[in-house]
């Protein structure tokens, strides 16, 4: 991975084979990352990904083996908070199906070009629900 901040933007190239969450991780570790960092857009692909969609008590865990297009990421790093990411990701499947949900892991295929737009404002999560949501410090 290999990336850039200009201002308040961040432009984040991953390189196949790397892990994306695992990524994110080395990113917050920069103390030239801010407080908050929100995606604003993010395409490329990924592969052996674990997506989770939440029924209200826990994550109901969907695979997906094979290579896809990343369509869309949305999503929060929120620096000094745990968990300090949270990312849904729209893919597309080979046979043109889309799929979806809360990214819980992932491996970049090709690549994955991500931009952030960071900014210094503290936040916390707090539980609810057996979810941590977002809140102000």
């Amino acid at each position: 991975m290999k990336w850039k901040k200009k201002n308040d933007i961040i432009v984040v190239i991953m390189e196949h084979g790397e892990d994306f969450l695992e990524n994110i991780k080395k990113l917050i570790e920069s103390p030239e990352l801010p407080e908050l960092a929100i995606v604003v857009t993010a395409l490329g692909m990924l592969n052996d990904v674990e997506m989770g969609y939440f029924d209200g008590e826990k994550y109901e865990i969907h695979k997906l083996a094979e290579p896809a297009e990343l369509l869309g990421v949305s999503g929060l790093i929120t620096k000094d908070t745990d968990p300090p990411y949270h990312f849904h990701v729209t893919l597309g499947k080979k046979d043109g199906g889309v799929t979806g949900g809360h990214l819980l892991e992932g491996k970049v295929w090709n690549t994955v070009e991500m931009v952030l737009l960071v900014e210094e404002i503290k936040l916390r999560r707090i539980p609810l629900r057996n979810l941590k949501l977002l809140d102000f410090s």
